[in-house]
């Protein structure tokens, strides 16, 4: 159990938004949701989430993939970002399939698939409420999610999506934050939440119920119960409690 579940909600909310208040779905005409959209990814991700402390945080649950066997495979990832764990990729992959809401993101990932000369194509979601992707059942060996489950909601319905697109013993391979977590919380207060702040001007206590909706022990007890769980570590103090940790990876299979 996390402990924000104990925590008096003045407290909880410093650290992980007023979701009282705002809830889990994004407002679409909200004047801030707009701002933040426009420079999530090209100013905020790039310039927080790819050096210092925001990028060696995000690789520490990468070298799961090691634990995959990718010679040969349909491989398909749910929110790419930069795709950081390109060194963990077999280039004997049979294709790479990137999934995602934004165009920027699809066309900057393509590129460093075409530059490692993996073989590639993309499928963008029109709507931020699309949990249906456009492809058979049964299509992929390996579902590839870093740092994505805790934006999608409701969360249930894109694991039967995943679900329903992975091949029978197929792996489900990836990362989470630990959302929810006592570090995790203290750790975006002192960075990442001043430099919303500072930088765009809007409420990032807002924006972060409509970012992360899904926390990490929610998300944990969602894929126990849609898959089997082969691998589950949390990352950097793996005998310490979750709200001690930054980052959990996991591999899960499909029966």
């Amino acid at each position: 159990m996390l402990l924000y579940k104990l925590l008096p909600y003045p407290i909880f909310k410093k650290l992980w938004g007023d979701r009282h208040q705002f809830g889990f779905t994004p407002k679409p005409d909200d004047p801030e949701w707009k701002i933040w959209r426009q420079y999530a990814f090209g100013d905020f991700y790039q310039k927080t989430q790819t050096k210092g402390i925001g990028d060696k945080v995000g690789r520490l649950s990468h070298s799961v993939l090691e634990q995959i066997d990718f010679n040969a495979k349909e491989v398909i990832e749910v929110g790419p970002g930069i795709i950081r764990h390109l060194k963990y990729l077999n280039k004997n992959i049979s294709c790479y399939t990137i999934c995602d809401l934004n165009q920027e993101i699809l066309d900057f990932a393509g590129k460093q698939l075409s530059d490692v000369q993996l073989q590639w194509k993309a499928i963008r979601l029109r709507s931020a409420n699309q949990s249906g992707l456009p492809v058979e059942n049964e299509s992929f060996d390996v579902v590839i999610s870093f740092n994505s489950l805790e934006h999608l909601h409701p969360l249930s319905e894109y694991l039967i999506e995943i679900k329903r697109i992975l091949k029978k013993g197929g792996y489900l391979v990836g990362g989470i934050p630990c959302e929810g977590g006592l570090a995790w919380g203290l750790g975006r207060l002192l960075t990442t939440r001043r430099y919303v702040h500072r930088k765009y001007r809007i409420n990032y206590d807002k924006i972060i119920c409509w970012e992360h909706p899904n926390f990490a022990d929610l998300i944990i007890k969602k894929l126990n119960q849609n898959f089997k769980q082969i691998i589950l570590k949390i990352h950097p103090f793996s005998c310490l409690p979750m709200d001690f940790n930054l980052m959990a990876s996991f591999v899960y299979r499909k029966l």
